[in-house]
């Protein structure tokens, strides 16, 4: 049966009766020229309605261009049509368009003069004119088509009616079941602002926006409307994350004197807070040999209501009693389209020796007194599909540093001094992330990272810790301490649930210590498996590797996450 859009164009040209016709469920075939015509099966009438049947025959033949086809005659179920020479297109003409340019909304219709008259394109070009409108902020504009001018050549002339009405402005984005959100902050993450028109209005861009943000645990559709002041309203449907969470990872593993070692980590993340989606962490970090790491990271991703997020943090290392080094940085950043990220840092660090620290090492204090300041720029760019279990995307995120560090420290010649240095460093950090969906709940996950320090000397407290649960799997947590680090890792995932996945993985990790007193240089892999569920409590991760080195020594590690 022809489209309704199109019988009204047929009606307009008088072309089919007005009044309703009732669809029963017996199909009639249509052959026109000796061909079957793809419309046939959609007529649907009892054998002896033949007048109803032949009408819809005829819509479909006109719905395709032929005007002055006939039926000629009939059996059961069959109709024979002649359909005549196809109708073209005489003119095409927009009337009542103001604020967009005529020529511009022409050019884009598939109905042009000179073309084959067809009812689906007609339709196809009023949806087009309205998508134009939209993307202008004309969310109220309609578009009719006029009566269509039928000649006897064959030949029509189209006309397309615009009402454009005025343009409407965005009062607000409203978050359907957020009770700690605020609503000024879902405007500036949506990327739509209050008081302004909203062009190109794209829901999945919206959608994927907030997503970033972290705040919801789950987004639908946003819906775009307008109330009873014709002002438009933007309407997402959000379950709003916990209000933050608990980590904990431990893992057990033999140090290099042979005795175990319980190594871990505590993370509190607190999120949303004030409602604005700012965030506040903290962590504790406990590696082996007396190494314990803290770190306290704060975050707004909207200062003064701008496309620009702050953030600060402080990491304090203390490695036994050799030294003791802090980190306070500053990030400025900024969010473009596209879900591209671009941030500034600043960074301090203080550096003391403890008493071990001070002992004389080659005619020289093993770890001097240092401060650095570092000044950087970086790129993070995330699209994802999940914040919590990707099948398909990519994340990308590099940073170059520069700076100098001052240093003293005392020599010890043919009587001992203190001397200062100062050192031009600069440090480099990549990591990407692809989804690959492979099969039905199955993804594959490729990437690495890259870390390098450049500097003429380097300290023990300027090299890069790297190994262990985060870096390089199936070796001791912070195994190599070098000025260069990579590492190449694929996994295979079988997704469970919208959270919880099965895995297998294998890394391959290249450091080059060949500068300092490791003097160590070479690939090391590794390999293991492990899941992550969804649970009642909370996420729980376990994973268990192994080196190719040593296969039958398993790191094994096991992750808590708890919802506040």
């Amino acid at each position: 049966m022809l489209h309704h859009t199109h019988r009204i164009l047929l009606l307009a040209a008088g072309l089919l009766p007005a009044g309703p016709i009732e669809a029963q469920p017996i199909a009639w075939d249509l052959i026109a020229a000796g061909r079957p015509m793809p419309c046939a099966t959609e007529s649907r009438w009892p054998p002896d309605s033949i007048r109803y049947a032949a009408l819809d025959a005829l819509s479909c033949l006109q719905g395709h261009g032929f005007l002055f086809a006939r039926i000629d005659s009939h059996r059961v179920g069959t109709l024979y049509a002649t359909p005549g020479p196809p109708a073209t297109i005489a003119t095409v003409r927009i009337a009542g368009a103001a604020a967009l340019d005529k020529l511009t909304l022409l050019s884009g219709l598939s109905s042009q003069p000179g073309r084959t008259f067809d009812a689906a394109a007609v339709e196809s070009d009023a949806q087009a004119l309205v998508r134009a409108y939209a993307d202008e902020g004309y969310h109220l504009a309609r578009i009719t088509v006029g009566e269509i001018d039928v000649s006897e050549q064959p030949a029509v002339g189209l006309t397309f009616i615009v009402d454009e009405g005025h343009l409407p402005l965005l009062r607000e984005v409203s978050l359907l079941g957020a009770e700690r959100t605020r609503k000024g902050f879902a405007s500036r993450m949506s990327g739509l602002r209050e008081g302004l028109p909203v062009r190109s209005f794209d829901p999945l861009a919206i959608r994927a926006r907030l997503e970033e943000t972290e705040v919801f645990s789950a987004i639908d559709t946003p819906i775009l409307g307008v109330d009873a002041d014709t002002m438009i309203v933007v309407q997402v449907p959000v379950t709003e994350a916990p209000p933050g969470a608990f980590d904990l990872v431990l893992g057990y593993e033999r140090s290099r004197t042979g005795r175990g070692a319980l190594v871990g980590s505590g993370h509190l993340f607190l999120r949303n807070l004030f409602g604005y989606g700012r965030t506040l962490s903290l962590a504790l970090h406990r590696a082996p040999g007396q190494v314990s790491r803290i770190s306290v990271h704060a975050r707004d991703p909207s200062v003064f209501g701008l496309p620009v997020s702050l953030g600060a943090q402080f990491e304090g290392l203390q490695q036994d009693s050799t030294y003791g080094k802090r980190v306070y940085g500053l990030e400025l950043g900024h969010r473009f389209e596209g879900r591209l990220h671009v941030f500034g840092t600043v960074t301090r660090e203080v550096t003391r020796p403890g008493l071990t620290g001070l002992q004389i090492v080659g005619g020289q204090q093993r770890i001097p007194i240092a401060t650095a300041l570092f000044a950087g720029l970086g790129v993070r760019v995330r699209s994802v599909d999940s914040g919590v279990n990707p099948r398909s995307g990519f994340v990308v995120e590099t940073s170059v540093e520069n700076g100098r560090k001052d240093r003293t420290q005392r020599i010890v010649r043919a009587d001992t001094t203190e001397e200062s240095t100062r050192l031009q460093q600069a440090r480099l950090g990549a990591s990407v992330r692809v989804f690959i969906p492979t099969a039905s709940r199955q993804t594959l996950v490729a990437g690495g990272e890259t870390r390098l320090l450049r500097s003429r000397e380097f300290d023990e407290s300027d090299l890069i810790r790297f190994g262990g649960a985060n870096s390089l799997r199936g070796y001791d947590e912070e195994r190599f301490r070098v000025p260069f680090a990579s590492r190449v890792t694929v996994e295979y995932r079988y997704l469970l649930d919208r959270a919880s996945h099965a895995l297998a993985f294998f890394d391959l990790g290249y450091v080059d210590g060949s500068r300092t007193s490791e003097s160590l240089r070479g690939f090391f892999p590794g390999f293991g498996a492990g899941f992550q569920l969804d649970t009642d409590a909370g996420l729980i991760s376990v994973t268990a590797a192994a080196s190719t080195q040593a296969p039958s020594e398993v790191r094994a590690h096991l992750g808590i996450s708890l919802g506040l």
